[in-house]
């Protein structure tokens, strides 16, 4: 079976997918994640005891995790108090920036192997009956052959690279959100825990905060 400059091309494509499908794994599988439950549940016990520099270990540990980095705004001692919701919402968009990144590529990539795929096949059952094939002619069955080899070859590329980036698209598109919800839950665990909203809503003091449970309480 020879290859036509045709299946080269479904080869790069391929090729594109396979590597599209390695680097989202490599980031949301391994450098974004993090088990959330005991992340979640460490940070607020720490915040409840108002052990600020433990917590600020412990968030500086777990980065470059997702979770963690962007619940960092809120213990950052070098953040000022009236920046922290602004950079944790910032941190928050960047996450669902990167987790969503090179999907609807997966995406399009999934149809145009496919169509890449039949394209090629027909192209040779078109050169098997209206090509210029010379020599290979002389023999019985050959030209019909060669055709139909390479239309089946065409089909089969074009299915591989077609089923893994749409089988990759909807596995990883999941994998996104889950990742993003992981975010907003120990975010939003960590604020409630250091009480950083008040009851109208608004951002509070993280130092005020932590030194709630040293203030004498105030009789009747």
């Amino acid at each position: 079976m020879s290859f036509s400059w045709f299946h080269l091309l479904q080869l790069v494509v391929l090729a594109t997918v396979i590597g599209l499908v390695v680097e989202r794994v490599r980031l949301l599988a391994y450098v974004s994640a993090i088990d959330p439950g005991p992340l979640r549940r460490a940070l607020a016990r720490l915040a409840r005891r108002r052990d600020l520099e433990t917590l600020r270990a412990v968030v500086s540990d777990a980065r470059p995790a997702w979770a963690a980095d962007c619940a960092w705004p809120l213990v950052d001692p070098e953040l000022p108090e009236g920046e922290r919701a602004v950079e944790v919402e910032e941190r928050l968009m960047d996450a669902e920036a990167l987790a969503t990144r090179n999907m609807r590529t997966l995406r399009i990539a999934a149809t145009i192997a496919s169509a890449f795929g039949f394209i090629g096949a027909a192209a040779q059952i078109w050169w098997i009956f209206n090509g210029e094939h010379g020599l290979a002619s002389l023999e019985a069955g050959r030209v019909e052959s060669e055709g139909l080899s390479r239309a089946v070859l065409s089909i089969a590329l074009g299915i591989a690279a077609s089923s893994l980036s749409l089988g990759s698209w909807t596995v990883l598109k999941g994998v996104a959100r889950e990742r993003i919800r992981e975010c907003r839950r120990v975010v939003g665990s960590l604020e409630e825990a250091l009480g950083l909203h008040d009851r109208d809503g608004g951002q509070g003091d993280l130092q005020s905060s932590a030194q709630t449970d040293d203030e004498p309480g105030v009789g009747p």
